[in-house]
């Protein structure tokens, strides 16, 4: 069953229990700091909702997220991976790209960069164009974690 979790103009957040996942879907691309706090609120989220399902994946679609500024694609690889893998101890991760190179090339850059520093954490990450797909693989990586 899908829980809607939160939702605002710039994104919407649910659980998909029969998974488990949560998984966010960007709306538009929020201006600059935005993009950070919307992702810390579901960080935290993910955290709270972790306590009941151990083996929590996390899908992010950012087909409608567009490009961003420096300052957070710096972020995301400074801080954020960490954040996520060693401190939230997210396993899987999927997300899903648009079809704009320059915003999907943070993305890529993001999970190039957490399978290289986070492999001792045992993070699968993948790369998706569709839903179906995303969830295709999310299900193969719970049986590798399980």
């Amino acid at each position: 069953m899908v829980i809607s979790i939160f939702e605002n103009e710039f994104l919407s957040c649910e659980l998909d229990d029969s998974l488990p996942v949560l998984r966010h879907y960007w709306k538009k691309a929020p201006p600059g700091e935005q993009f950070k706090l919307k992702l810390l609120k579901v960080l935290e989220e993910y955290k709270a909702l972790r306590k009941s399902f151990q083996n929590l994946a996390w899908l992010a679609d950012t087909t409608q997220l567009g490009e961003l500024d420096e300052q957070m694609e710096t972020w995301l690889v400074e801080e954020w991976e960490d954040l996520l893998f060693a401190k939230a101890h997210v396993k899987i991760h999927a997300v899903i790209l648009g079809e704009s190179i320059f915003a999907d090339y943070p993305m890529e850059n993001f999970k190039r960069d957490a399978e290289q520093k986070f492999q001792d954490y045992n993070v699968h990450l993948g790369v998706f164009s569709s839903q179906e797909e995303a969830y295709s693989w999310i299900k193969e990586q719970l049986l590798i974690v399980n």
